[in-house]
């Protein structure tokens, strides 16, 4: 039987609720594991039919060491490690196989509506997703955060679990070769 993984990076603790939420939604037709980018497999299994990646918008992209370093110094977040992440998860993982169905968030900004367009995260994960040769299966979704340090926007988390659960309905299994 196949299996959901959502990998997530996060920062102050907004994209780790939302890949929960989103994993809880799941959970009501597949099994469904949530693991941070850092401890996510090197390989994806030949067990997973649905990957599902996310984290925040940092200076209108991906986070990435500097942008990391930037949140350490700036706003005191706690990151173990700087200079890794979803980003480079995403570049050195193997998928053993093409077509692999798959989707993308990102936590940003609720405010001036200009700058939330310019935020890029998840389009940059979708990319990355299909240079492994996923098959995209929904629109990024995007949820949004009061502030920088957080929290999440009321009824985020709710609206995270909704589109896990259009996911499991979206990602045809039998495609997967």
């Amino acid at each position: 039987m196949a299996r959901a993984l959502v990998v997530y990076e996060s920062v102050f603790g907004d994209a780790r609720a939302i890949a929960y939420a989103i994993a809880d939604g799941l959970s009501a037709s597949l099994a469904a594991d949530v693991l941070a980018a850092a401890e996510a497999p090197a390989e994806i299994g030949a067990d997973v039919g649905l990957l599902v990646v996310g984290g925040p918008n940092h200076a209108f992209g991906m986070p990435r060491p500097s942008t990391r370093e930037g949140a350490v110094t700036q706003h005191g977040a706690v990151i173990a490690d700087t200079t890794t992440g979803l980003h480079e998860w995403l570049q050195s993982v193997r998928v053993p196989r093409t077509g692999l169905a798959a989707a993308a968030f990102d936590t940003r900004s609720s405010g001036h509506r200009m700058l939330v367009k310019m935020d890029h995260a998840a389009r940059t994960e979708e990319k990355l997703l299909g240079k492994l040769g996923a098959r995209i299966v929904a629109p990024a979704a995007h949820f949004f955060v009061a502030d920088t340090t957080g929290p999440l926007v009321d009824g985020e988390e709710d609206r995270a679990r909704t589109w896990g659960r259009s996911l499991v309905g979206l990602a045809d299994f039998r495609a997967v070769s």
